[in-house]
């Protein structure tokens, strides 16, 4: 008994402690108007964050709006880069805009940011996580937890995962999850997993995407085992779109199971046009086998149609002998 005691004494003497520095940290970029920088350790998975347009790195401008803050993976600074500058802009002592740039990033007018010193991530975390549930607008939660996510700290993932929960509104909860999918590594995909089975239909769609875009699981299987058992329609089939943009060898046998076992209309039709999203011209052979196969005529509808879309000399040879076909067989 006392040495739960004594644990939860600590635990209680740490948050403590982690709500005053927050505090601090709060207090000193609220107490002028304008821009305020500071530097925390950056997530490796974050890259080398900067501003690009038309697909080039550029210099960023803190007041910009003609880019987007992204990274390239074939950016030799992606390597380099272990220091993210968290910007933040004042105005009328509330913050208005976040920015998060890696240290190699060059940022036109970063002489204009009132520097803050040996910030602690920990501070930094905690005060873009209460940013990001403040009412107003939606860019401020978005930048909040874009820069929230690249921080390298054990904070990250435990807070982008509690404002995932249910006591969060949506919108707050599908960014979380987004970021736990870029950023947040296999305790972040796990957290996405169980989102899978939320009672919000659109949160669970989320889900898939998030799961379709982490590399820190198999989030194929996921995705499977969703397009298989989700109560929802459009969530299944949402689950088959992204199996097919995921280029994993198992996708196309696994859809050709939902067009023949699925019992929703709109499943299998989604289904269909899941299949015409294959890569590696495996698309055209899929749709002509839907036609060619035993399938509901729904679905053979939707093949005909997918393949005309194609255009591809495989599609239009398809479609020339199968109208050849029918007219032979029409004559008298």
């Amino acid at each position: 008994m006392r040495t739960h005691a004594m644990v939860f004494a600590i635990g209680t003497v740490v948050a403590s402690s982690v709500a005053a520095s927050e505090a601090e940290l709060s207090r000193d970029i609220l107490q002028k108007d304008g821009w305020t920088a500071y530097d925390v350790p950056l997530i490796s998975s974050a890259g080398a964050p900067c501003c690009y347009a038309r697909d080039k790195r550029r210099q960023c401008v803190l007041d910009g709006n003609n880019w987007i803050i992204g990274t390239d993976s074939d950016d030799p600074h992606t390597k380099t880069d272990r220091t993210l500058t968290v910007y933040m802009h004042v105005e009328h002592g509330a913050v208005d805009k976040v920015r998060g740039f890696g240290s190699s990033c060059v940022v036109e007018d970063a002489s204009r940011a009132r520097r803050i010193e040996h910030v602690a991530p920990a501070d930094s975390i905690a005060f873009l996580a209460r940013l990001a549930q403040a009412p107003g607008k939606r860019d401020m939660l978005d930048e909040s937890l874009t820069t929230l996510s690249m921080h390298d700290d054990p904070a990250t993932v435990p807070t982008l995962s509690r404002l995932a929960d249910a006591t969060h509104p949506s919108k707050v909860r599908e960014q979380a999850l987004f970021w736990l999918a870029q950023n947040g590594g296999v305790e972040g995909a796990h957290v996405i997993e169980m989102a899978t089975t939320d009672a919000d239909d659109k949160l669970r769609e989320q889900a898939v995407f998030d799961l379709s875009e982490t590399k820190a699981v198999d989030g194929y299987a996921i995705i499977h085992r969703v397009a298989q058992t989700d109560r929802a329609p459009h969530v299944r089939s949402q689950a088959l779109f992204w199996m097919a943009q995921m280029n994993d060898k198992r996708a196309k046998a696994d859809i050709f199971a939902a067009i023949e076992h699925d019992d929703s209309d709109e499943v299998r039709e989604q289904a269909v046009f899941a299949l015409s999203q294959l890569k590696d011209q495996q698309a055209d052979a899929a749709l002509i086998d839907v036609v060619r196969g035993n399938y509901p005529r729904k679905a053979k509808e939707q093949a005909l149609f997918w393949l005309g879309q194609s255009g591809s000399d495989a599609a239009m040879k398809f479609l020339d002998d199968v109208l050849t076909h029918q007219a032979a067989t029409a004559r008298p």
